[in-house]
């Protein structure tokens, strides 16, 4: 197959027949620099297919006429495309549906939702994946051409050793000229250590008649090779020896080894040679009754590296990093560079900016504190990365066997676990594992029962954050959000007790109380004379999979007797992927009655509008997380940009929230973003401070 060459940009083909999925691809994937192309279904695609092949393929598996499958089937049976990689993109994560994918000849799969921000990053990768599996499997045929290529030495001799007959092989030079060893014995010529071996196999097969093979090597004037000897009987009282170079073979041999055992980008050993390793020294150490440490090591802000300097950058610095490791830590520093694996220590590179040291034959602490403080002193040190000094810090996790675990897959948690506990303690230091650590467990217990407590108590209370205009800052509507009254820790955020109340199931208790909570203000908002727009309501999929919810919702309102156009639903787009027939019926009835849908935190989560479709959704929310970027990211600026375009498109209403600047309203402005929410117009405040708001009935805009 023709690769693209390396100086032009990457050629990545999407096949996708929804054209909104196809317009968020194409836009992510542009800002990895890749050049697109778009095809509307299979037919298309093979059409396409048929010039210049792509350098990577992202294909959407459900399609109408010609499916994914029976596309990447047809990539596969062509020649020239035999090795074009393939991503396929589904909405099904089932076992049959995955192995379905590789059957068909897929490098590898994305499941919906997209996680959109690491779109790029997946293709890049699969991408190198692939030319790095072409490099090696070219390699291999290198390797074996030439082996097929080098015919062999042959040599005949007596039962003795005797050399009688040589054939030279074309490229390969015997030990000493062919004149110098024929009619002299094998001990005469070759080194005596390589005579005994061979004449060991001489003896072999002359006596058992069968075929022997002997190994050896030689020090030839190019170094050492190595030489494989099949001997067998060829006659009375003879042998033939056929003699193979096999010196490439065992580089190629210790190249396989090390793209298996060591990190292609660092040349550290990697996950595999440190689980192997850490799994034999532990099986040492439980027999000799000794401790292993085991260092976790993670750069602190690498991250900001990345975001700031580029993924090379990145890889520059991680890259400059094992260099130092490998350069200044000696044996006698008590951790090992990858060429002392001799010393019976061990330093790798697990992936990303993880990095372990174990530490055998423990003899305290105090050892494994001066070799945390040696590591975190060898990365003080700035490094120079593109004409920039870059000064990077450790956070340091140790857990010690046995104390601390019994089995690498412990010792390694807890050591991450330290790790974390570092980072909290405020990076750059390292910390020892205490089981005390485990108490955030029991901490999170805690939590659910105070919640439950809190539900009985009524200590729940909602404040409502203003929804405006981003043209002249009228009121539009109004997001109810939850806070916790806690007796003993004041005011508590729904960030610290959401997640614990959607593992508990606690959720759907708590989320029939915001909804009830919130028509009965608006209710009373109502009874005092103001105008009040709809007020939104959040709801979760643990909610959402309650028995009879949408019915609750419908009695709620029933109850309060508000208008039920007056409220407005915010589902995740988790949601959407549980398109049960009774659900999506419940939703079209809601909506028949007046109710309103929204997505909230669009473009996180699966974004894939060919299930928004079968949901009455009148609105898209814009998470915060692609408006905090703005207008400097130019990756959420593009984001942002389609995804309000996307809604333009297909008629839906778009708000963005977690606005806090005057240039992220402007860029919102200026991209058509009709609503706008966040702390630059206000904060969620208690209903009395709300009410003074409905007053106005609009919050000053900042020029």
């Amino acid at each position: 197959m023709q690769m693209p060459e390396a100086s032009t940009r990457p050629r990545v083909l999407i096949v996708d027949d929804d054209h909104v999925m196809r317009m968020l691809e194409q836009e992510t994937l542009a800002q990895f620099d890749f050049e697109v192309s778009v095809a509307a279904n299979g037919e298309e695609a093979l059409e396409l297919l048929a010039g210049p092949p792509p350098a990577l393929v992202l294909l959407d598996v459900d399609m109408p006429g010609v499916d994914g499958f029976a596309v990447c089937r047809h990539i596969r049976q062509r020649w020239d495309m035999s090795e074009l990689p393939v991503i396929m993109v589904t909405g099904m994560d089932d076992i049959e549906s995955i192995n379905h994918a590789y059957e068909s000849g897929a490098n590898d799969f994305i499941s919906k939702p997209i996680n959109w921000p690491i779109l790029g990053h997946r293709a890049r990768y699969v991408l190198r994946s692939a030319q790095e599996a072409r490099q090696l499997r070219e390699l291999q045929e290198k390797q074996a051409a030439i082996v097929r290529a080098m015919p062999d030495m042959i040599f005949l001799m007596d039962r003795h050793g005797v050399h009688l007959d040589y054939k030279a092989g074309f490229g390969a030079e015997p030990y000493v000229p062919a004149h110098d060893f024929l009619g002299r014995k094998v001990s005469e010529v070759l080194p005596s250590e390589v005579a005994e071996v061979i004449l060991l196999g001489v003896e072999r097969a002359s006596e058992h008649g069968d075929l022997q093979s002997v190994v050896y090597k030689l020090s030839m004037p190019d170094g050492i090779h190595h030489y494989e000897g099949r001997i067998a009987p060829s006659g009375p009282g003879t042998v033939v020896m056929v003699v193979r170079d096999i010196t490439l073979q065992k580089l190629n041999e210790e190249k396989i080894r090390r793209l298996a055992y060591f990190d292609t980008l660092t040349g550290m050993p990697n996950r595999v040679s440190f689980l192997e390793k850490l799994d034999r020294e532990l099986l040492r150490a439980s027999r000799a009754n000794r401790q292993v440490a085991l260092l976790f090591l993670d750069l602190d802000g690498f991250k900001r590296v990345n975001d700031t300097l580029g993924h090379s950058a990145g890889d520059y610095l991680l890259q400059a990093v094992a260099a130092r490791f490998k350069e200044k830590l000696r044996a006698g520093d008590l951790v090992a560079r990858p060429a002392l694996e001799e010393a019976g220590l061990h330093l790798a590179r697990l992936g990303g900016d993880e990095f372990t040291v174990v530490l055998p034959d423990l003899d305290g602490t105090q050892t494994v504190s001066m070799v945390a403080e040696r590591l975190q002193t060898l990365l003080a040190r700035p490094f120079r990365i593109s004409g920039q000094e870059i000064v990077v810090t450790a956070s340091i996790g140790i857990a010690i066997f046995p104390e601390d675990g019994d089995d690498a897959a412990t010792l390694l948690k807890h050591a991450d676990t330290a790790m974390y506990h570092a980072k909290d303690q405020g990076r750059n230091n390292w910390q020892l594992y205490d089981k005390s650590l485990t108490t955030e467990t029991m901490l999170r217990i805690q939590l659910e029962n105070d919640l439950r407590k809190g539900l009985r108590r009524d200590e729940f209370r909602l404040f409502y954050q203003p929804q405006v205009s981003a043209d002249d800052g009228t009121i539009v509507g109004i997001e109810a959000v939850i806070r916790w009254q806690h007796p003993e820790h004041g005011l508590v955020s729904p960030a610290q007790f959401i997640p614990v109340a959607e593992d508990s199931g606690l959720i759907v208790a708590i989320g029939d109380w915001v909804l009830r909570t919130a028509c009965q203000q608006l209710r009373s908002w109502q009874a005092m004379g103001l105008a009040t727009p709809r007020v939104a309501v959040n709801v979760s999929a643990r909610q959402l999979r309650a028995h009879d919810f949408l019915g609750s919702v419908a009695a709620i309102i029933a109850e309060t007797g508000i208008e039920p156009n007056q409220i407005e639903l915010e589902l995740t787009e988790s949601i959407l992927m549980e398109p049960e027939a009774r659900r999506i019926d419940g939703f079209h009835r809601l909506r028949a009655l007046g109710v309103h849908f929204s997505i909230d935190d669009f473009g996180t989560g699966y974004s894939s509008l060919s299930y928004v479709k079968r949901f009455p959704i009148g609105m898209l929310k814009i998470d915060q997380s692609f408006v905090r970027g703005l207008p400097d990211s130019a990756d959420d600026a593009g984001i942002t940009t389609a995804i309000i375009a996307m809604a333009h498109s297909l008629g839906l209403e778009v708000i963005a929230e977690g606005v806090e600047t005057r240039a992220q309203l402007q860029f919102l402005r200026q991209a058509n973003c009709q609503k706008v929410q966040g702390y630059l117009f206000s904060r969620p405040r208690p209903p009395d401070e709300v009410e003074a708001l409905l007053r106005q009935g609009r919050i000053s805009l900042p020029p």
